[in-house]
């Protein structure tokens, strides 16, 4: 499968690093929660982060860190245990002539 280049797609990302909603990304952006959603949000949030959740459940990194608030303040949650810190993916483009530097 191709995937489009990221220069293609006019992503834009907020000082924080968050890409800002994306249709072509975040397809379940205004959408209620299904229980699925919110399982799956609740087991493996701690383990991939904020940004690898976004793309699995199709919402912006915002939405998904808010309703992991909601959730953990409910006591539906648990709080992380240890403070685990997950890497942003890097912005790149695969067709840069960055790339064919190396």
């Amino acid at each position: 499968m191709d995937f489009p280049c990221e220069c293609d797609l006019n992503i834009n990302y907020d000082s924080q690093g968050r890409m800002f909603y994306n249709p072509q990304f975040h397809f379940n952006n205004g959408k209620a929660w299904s229980r699925e959603d919110l399982q799956y949000l609740i087991n493996w949030y701690d383990i991939i982060g904020p940004e690898e959740m976004s793309f699995a459940l199709g919402r912006t990194i915002r939405t998904i860190e808010s309703k992991v608030c909601i959730l953990r303040k409910q006591g539906v949650m648990k709080k992380a245990g240890n403070c685990i810190r997950h890497k942003r993916i890097k912005k790149s483009c695969a067709n840069s002539s960055k790339l064919n530097d190396f």
